[in-house]
């Protein structure tokens, strides 16, 4: 009887051992066509905030340098740098650090938190390095609500800069009900930000194969900065 309760118990402990493999195990990776890739883009409303009169040359140029194992693309605004699809913005690590570098970077991505409807009102905004500790102290008051960016820092935070630039505007959007929020692709002085909703990001994500280049959600992004 006991042999048989043993058994018993083995048999239930695999099947809850598999179950939770089974969850834990990441989504695979779809291979597809250029041209399909780019036609589910659109169907999940990646080009929605566009100009109707750019998005044909977006689509082709996705076409045409589309790379899986590689990052993702768009068009800039040669003048403004501003992306054509209002989603995909040069992020780079250092310029958001430097002195002047997150307000910088908040100017540059208005036209996008325009049109997705996230409402960005700074009143205070503190930056200064004190030199006698040799360190930074930085945050900034948006929409009422204080942020601390960096305090009695020390170290270079191109990395830190972005990520709490992210999470303040991923926080903002929560609390407006906006659906698109900031992704993290790449680092240094070639990172990448990208505004997409859950869809579009479970998409991109699902195609691309390439952590270090590929959009992730902030907490991951840290992860694989790390590594």
């Amino acid at each position: 009887m006991k042999k048989l309760q043993i058994t018993f118990g083995l048999i239930v402990g695999l099947i809850v051992l598999g179950f939770i493999q089974n969850n834990n195990t990441p989504k695979p990776i779809q291979k597809v066509s250029a041209t399909e890739f780019v036609t589910t883009l659109e169907k999940l409303g990646y080009y929605k905030y566009a100009e109707a009169s750019t998005i044909d040359s977006l689509k082709n140029d996705l076409i045409k340098n589309y790379d899986p194992t590689n990052e993702f693309v768009t068009i800039w605004n040669e003048d403004s740098g501003v992306p054509l699809d209002y989603r995909y913005y040069w992020c780079d690590g250092e310029t958001v650090f430097e002195a002047g570098g997150f307000i910088a970077l908040l100017e540059q991505v208005q036209p996008t938190l325009h049109k997705i409807g996230l409402k960005i009102h700074v009143t205070n905004h503190f930056e200064e390095w004190d030199q006698k500790n040799e360190w930074l102290n930085h945050r900034i008051t948006i929409n009422g609500a204080e942020y601390v960016i960096f305090k009695n820092f020390k170290d270079y935070g191109w990395a830190e800069a972005v990520m709490r630039f992210a999470q303040i505007i991923n926080q903002e959007a929560k609390n407006q009900g906006v659906e698109d929020l900031v992704y993290l692709a790449s680092a240094g002085n070639d990172g990448r930000l990208i505004f997409l909703n859950q869809a579009l990001y479970n998409y991109i994500y699902s195609v691309y194969t390439n952590q270090n280049l590929k959009p992730l959600e902030v907490n991951e992004w840290i992860k694989v900065m790390k590594s």
